[in-house]
C-alpha cells in the first residue's frame, strides 16, 4: 500500500463536497431564473432530471429564489403544506411535510369557470385552511397557542398546476423547487373554529359522480398548521392578519377534466361548485352546468 498525497486528499474532500451540494449556493439564483424562464414560456423539464441528487434543502433555496422572481408582480395570499400525512412522504420519499407560497391574485371565490386551457396539467385537491387574525412573529410552541392567532377556517379547492413536460419520473425535490406547483385556491366561506369537529370529510363529485373522499382529524390539520407556521417563520417568510394557510389534501391529487365539480365539507356544512372547461379544443358549449344548480 502507498501514502495517497495531500494534495490528492484535498481534490477528493473537494470532489465530495461538490457532490454533496449538487446545485451550489451560488447557482440557486441562476436555477431558478432558467425555471422561470422555462415555465413562462410553457413547460419545464424535471430539475432533477438534470441534478439527479438535488435535495430538499437545495430545492428550498431554489424555491425561495423562484418566489422572489414572482414576487415582483404578486402579493404573498397564505402557504401551503404539502405531504402532511405519512403515506405521502413514504410516496415521496420525504421524512417531513413541506411548503410554499400562495399568491393573492390566484384566489377564486364564488363558482368560477376554470379554463383548462390556461394551465400546463391542473388538479384538484380539497383542503381545510385557516385564516390568520393577526401577524405571526414568533415561533409558536403549541396547538393551543396557536389558536390566539387564527380568525375563522375556510374549505379550500387547491388548483396546482405542475409545469413539466412529464411527470413521469418527478420527485418532491422537482414539486418544492417549482413553489410546489402553486398558481389558483378557490375559497369557501368563513367558519368558526369552533366547527372543526373531531374529524372533517370531504367528497368530491364530477358530474354527479363521486370520484374522491377523504376524511382527516381535527388534531393533524391543527398540527398541520403549527409546522407550517413555524417552518414559514424558520425560513423568514413573513405571516400577516388575513393569510390563509392550507393543510394538506383531504383524499387524492385529482387531475381536471372538463366538467361540473362540487366539493361537500360534510359537517362544515359548505358545498364548493366549479365548472372546469377547455376553450382551445371548443369543449365548451356556452352553457354553464352551474346553471343548472
Amino acid at each position: 500500500f502507498y501514502m495517497l498525497s495531500p494534495r490528492f486528499l484535498i481534490a477528493s474532500l473537494l470532489i465530495s463536497f461538490w457532490c454533496s451540494n449538487v446545485v451550489g449556493q451560488q447557482n440557486t439564483e441562476t436555477v431558478a431564473r432558467d425555471l422561470h424562464a422555462s415555465i413562462s414560456k410553457g413547460s419545464a423539464d424535471l430539475l432533477s432530471s438534470k441534478y439527479p441528487r438535488l435535495s430538499l434543502g437545495e430545492a428550498n433555496e431554489i424555491q425561495d429564489a423562484y418566489v422572489e422572481i414572482e414576487l415582483k408582480s404578486k402579493a404573498i395570499g397564505g402557504y401551503k403544506a404539502g405531504f402532511t400525512s405519512s403515506g405521502a412522504q413514504e410516496k415521496w420519499g420525504v421524512s417531513s411535510p413541506v411548503s410554499a407560497v400562495l399568491f393573492a391574485g390566484g384566489k377564486f371565490r364564488g363558482s368560477p369557470v376554470i379554463d383548462i386551457a390556461d394551465y400546463q396539467k391542473l388538479f384538484i385537491e380539497m383542503e381545510i385552511g385557516f385564516v390568520l387574525a393577526r401577524e405571526i412573529t414568533q415561533p409558536v410552541v403549541s396547538v393551543e397557542d396557536l389558536m390566539k392567532y387564527i380568525q375563522h377556517m375556510v374549505p379550500v379547492i387547491e388548483l396546482p398546476n405542475l409545469p413539466f413536460r412529464s411527470l413521469k419520473s418527478v420527485t418532491a425535490a422537482d414539486l418544492v423547487a417549482t413553489n410546489m406547483a402553486s398558481k389558483n385556491w378557490l375559497v369557501g366561506q368563513p367558519i368558526n373554529i369552533d366547527m372543526l369537529t373531531s374529524q372533517v370529510t370531504a367528497k368530491l363529485y364530477q358530474d354527479d359522480e363521486l370520484i374522491d373522499s377523504g376524511t382527516v382529524s381535527n388534531r393533524s390539520r391543527l398540527e398541520a398548521l403549527l409546522w407550517l407556521v413555524n417552518e414559514r417563520l424558520r425560513r423568514g417568510w413573513p405571516l400577516k392578519s388575513g393569510n390563509t394557510l392550507i393543510t394538506g389534501v383531504v383524499g387524492r391529487i385529482n387531475p381536471a377534466k372538463q366538467a361540473c365539480y362540487v366539493a361537500d365539507y360534510g359537517d362544515l356544512g359548505q358545498l364548493i361548485s366549479f365548472e372546469v372547461i377547455h376553450s382551445e379544443k371548443n369543449k365548451f358549449n356556452g352553457v354553464s352546468c352551474l346553471a343548472e344548480q
